[in-house]
């Protein structure tokens, strides 16, 4: 047996006995006290238990599951009182499994500038807990910004071949396709009155198109990786998807939404070999304004209305934060504490939300500065730009591949524009789950030819030199 096989072998032993004794101890605390949910916790915790144990050997499915609880956005789809436990749970899970394997030798630390500058961004936010008021909010951001770091690394580690992205893309198809099935649910099967906004299984009425437009790269990707019969029909779900998701963000009446898909097609335009979907996508605009009008009446009545002013009454709050930002420069409010710091520059401004102490400033970059100041700031915006240089220099060389499907660099630029034209005047987004994919989107590249390139290098020279004639 050699050393490698040795130390294998004695990390799961131990993987084994820790876990087994977690567990014990879980169960032992469950009955001790005596709550009338035990039994079923009890139950659930063997459940989970045995989930753990099939996705031992399988870290990848590991994450993914973790990824598409996180995505699940607010709202009647999480489950109250279950799914903090679940998503928190299926993190740490994905972790632990993923760290066995490390321990055993069988995987390697990978790091990126994105990854460390999001960690130095975690750490600057521990600091600004000691001029935080509220220290229970502080830690609650925290500890969501630490299962955001934990989502991002594991796919930096875990994401890096073809065959992975096709799984990744694959939870991402599932998760739009939720999210159309909700919609359409909602708007055939309820209450709901046309003429009004869709509001699906109680989520936010933006976060709908957010999801969509998040989702589409997952839909579009197996068109890219499939030719024959095979193509034609995973090309008409996509195209059923697309006419699905302009349908639900026009019902939603979300005219961030509907910019985001207007600014999707345009910048597809542009680009020859996704011009056929910017084409479909305006066609089947234009056969639902002519079969199906009172799809739009929602969003055209608010457009016209000006439905919460301009930016949808988001200019106190921004003014707010700038001042705010002004006079607390450096500090800012203390991580989790800038809605609650922010409140008083709203008042000054505006009576009408004096009910409201939690209003956040409604705007990623304007929200890590209220809560952490220019120092979060600056690293806040260098990590999502690491993320974007990275897949720009990224580009020359993986399209070089042979196994580089054609279109993927075109259909992620448009949705990442697209993401940001509504991201950028949304609240609660600056960590969200949605945002991670993002940042992933624009890496996988990079991450896909460092891991061909270190195979390459292991394969000796006559394998480089063969890859290289082939790209």
């Amino acid at each position: 047996m050699t050393a490698r096989t040795a130390r294998q072998s004695l990390v799961h032993v131990a993987s084994w006995v820790g876990g087994a004794g977690l567990l014990s101890l879980v169960a032992l605390a469950l009955l001790i006290l005596r709550n009338p949910s035990v039994p079923v916790m009890l139950i659930g915790l063997a459940v989970v238990a045995t989930i753990g144990l099939l996705l031992l050997r399988n870290p990848l499915a590991a994450l993914l599951l973790a990824a598409f609880v996180l995505l699940l956005p607010p709202g009647d789809l999480r489950v109250e009182g279950i799914y903090m436990l679940a998503s928190n749970g299926t993190v740490v899970a994905a972790l632990g499994i993923w760290l066995v394997r490390a321990l055993s030798g069988n995987e390697t630390v990978k790091w990126n500038p994105t990854c460390l500058l999001l960690a130095l961004y975690i750490a600057w936010g521990l600091v600004t807990l000691l001029w935080a008021p509220d220290l229970v909010e502080g830690r609650r951001k925290l500890i969501a910004w630490t299962f955001s770091f934990i989502l991002l690394f594991l796919i930096c580690n875990e994401v890096r071949s073809l065959p992975a992205v096709d799984r990744f893309m694959r939870m991402l198809s599932l998760m739009g396709w939720l999210m159309i099935l909700c919609g359409i649910y909602t708007a055939l099967f309820t209450d709901f009155v046309f003429g009004t906004r869709l509001k699906s299984f109680n989520m936010n009425e933006n976060t709908l198109g957010v999801m969509l437009i998040m989702a589409l790269p997952g839909v579009i990707w197996p068109v890219m990786r499939s030719d024959g019969p095979r193509r034609r029909s995973m090309l008409i779900l996509a195209i059923t998807y697309m006419l699905c998701a302009v349908a639900l963000i026009a019902l939603s009446g979300s005219r961030g939404g509907a910019i985001s898909v207007g600014l999707l097609l345009l910048m597809l335009l542009f680009f020859r070999p996704a011009r056929k979907w910017a084409v479909g996508g305006v066609a089947l605009i234009l056969c639902l304004f002519l079969f199906a009008p009172f799809l739009f009446d929602t969003l055209i009545q608010r457009a016209v209305e000006g439905d919460g002013g301009e930016l949808g009454g988001r200019s106190v709050l921004w003014e707010a934060s700038l001042l705010f930002m002004r006079d607390h420069l450096l500090t800012g409010a203390g991580i989790g504490n800038g809605p609650f710091r922010l409140h008083p520059y709203i008042a000054s401004l505006t009576s009408e939300v004096n009910h409201r102490t939690d209003l956040p400033s409604h705007q990623p970059f304007l929200e890590v500065g209220v809560d952490t100041g220019l120092v979060g700031l600056i690293i806040y915006v260098c990590m999502i730009g690491s993320a974007i240089r990275s897949f720009v220099r990224s580009r020359s060389r993986w399209l070089l591949s042979p196994s580089c499907p054609d279109g993927y660099y075109l259909t992620v630029i448009g949705a990442t524009a697209a993401y940001g034209s509504t991201w950028l005047k949304a609240g609660g987004l600056e960590n969200h789950a949605s945002l991670i994919v993002i940042l992933a989107l624009l890496l996988i590249p990079s991450l896909v030819q460092e891991a061909d390139d270190r195979s390459a290098q292991e394969g000796g020279p006559w394998l480089s030199k063969r890859r290289h004639d082939r790209g």
